[in-house]
């Protein structure tokens, strides 16, 4: 029997490939994106087979019937559809507003950059999974900044889940992360990050 995604599979599909698509603007990642939103929003999509064929291996929860792709709505309960449902809007809105941009590849600053955008989406885990890769390979002076960042992405997705203990833990070890760093760094008000690191609210949103 085929196994359908859960709530963190599909996460995971999303953000793997929008992150795919901004480090290196692969068409197919924006292509496959495009089409589950639209199958998520629509009742029946037409593709290509190609697409087609990715798509339902990848995202079980859609089926294809020659060239049309649409949602198996039969094996969804209200809160999984709700939670594509929003899904998919933020990441229609966050394509939409991305227009033209250089892909980031391995280069911390347009990483930052993208990184910025998607946490003013709220799409805080995609903050995670982006720069968690370029951190990954970063062994130089910058590791500790870039791994702060990721957690302040962390915390803000444990917030979206009512998790106020996990925000308030990662920030403290952000702001430790922090210590050695001052100034500017790559367009970040490092100083001013630290004092909100300091004294989170949880109803407001930090800016960096």
């Amino acid at each position: 029997m085929e196994k359908n995604l859960d709530l963190f599979e599909i996460r995971n599909w999303f953000a793997h490939n929008l992150c795919d698509y901004l480090r290196e603007k692969e068409n197919e990642d924006l292509e496959k994106l495009l089409t589950v939103i639209e199958v998520i929003e629509k009742e029946c999509v037409e593709t290509d087979e190609r697409i087609g064929k990715v798509i339902v291996s990848e995202f079980p929860l859609i089926k294809k019937k020659n060239s049309k792709l649409s949602l198996k709505r039969e094996e969804l309960d209200p809160f999984t559809e709700e939670y594509l449902k929003e899904k998919a809007t933020a990441y229609r809105e966050f394509l939409q507003s991305l227009e033209k941009f250089e892909p980031v590849g391995n280069d911390i600053e347009k990483n930052i950059l993208i990184a910025r955008k998607l946490f003013e989406a709220k799409l805080y885990f995609e903050v995670h999974e982006l720069l968690e890769e370029l951190w990954m390979g970063e062994f130089g002076k910058y590791r500790e900044f870039l791994q702060a960042l990721i957690q302040l992405g962390v915390a803000y997705y444990h917030l979206t889940n009512y998790n106020l203990r996990g925000f308030e833990l990662l920030l403290k070890n952000a702001r430790e992360l922090l210590e050695p760093y001052s100034g500017e760094i790559y367009g970040v008000n490092v100083d001013l990050l630290k004092k909100e690191f300091e004294n989170p609210n949880p109803d407001k949103i930090i800016d960096f």
